[in-house]
């Protein structure tokens, strides 16, 4: 019985390591030089002095810029939503917006060549009635949709904008 037990151990394993080889040395299905086409994008935070360099700054002022990268092309659009959520406020939108996002294919990734849209928003009337934490400003989460994207089409960024300065009405 235990000869067995042990002959029957050594063949999964052997198995698994067959199995894991062959996995491993299939051709790809889709061009080496370009992503697989699906949920690839990725969204970056921009503070004041907008720069090219993509990098997320989670620390802006209430006038910021929204990055898109590596996004598939085609005629695709980005549904663009800005909470507030605790302790700022329970869930409570603030803006809403639509980015064109498909202007090219998904190359390039989160750099600089991938690249598919920049857009520049203020949240300073809409952050006017709620009040901002002593330290950190105000806590907000940006949902993005990018629809037919394959599998799950939600991005999402959470940040806090930086205390806004209100002038006066004239």
């Amino acid at each position: 019985m235990g000869i067995f037990a042990r002959s029957g151990r050594s063949l999964a394993v052997l198995g698994v390591v067959a199995l894991s080889a062959f996995v491993l040395a299939a051709p790809q299905s889709y061009s080496d030089e370009l992503p697989v086409p699906g949920n690839n994008g990725t969204i970056k935070i921009d503070g004041e002095e907008f720069g090219d360099v993509p990098n997320n700054e989670p620390h802006p002022g209430c006038i910021f810029e929204v990055d898109f990268y590596g996004y598939d092309q085609g005629d695709f659009d980005a549904t663009v939503r800005f909470f507030a959520i605790p302790p700022t406020g329970q869930r409570e939108l603030l803006l809403a917006d639509s980015v064109f996002i498909g202007e090219d294919s998904n190359a390039g990734g989160g750099s600089t060549e991938g690249l598919d849209a920049t857009r520049d928003y203020d949240l300073s009337d809409a952050l006017k009635s709620y009040m901002a934490h002593e330290e950190q400003g105000y806590h907000i989460k940006l949902k993005i949709n990018a629809p037919y994207s394959i599998g799950k089409d939600t991005k999402y960024k959470v940040f806090w904008v930086e205390e806004c300065a209100y002038s006066a009405p004239a």
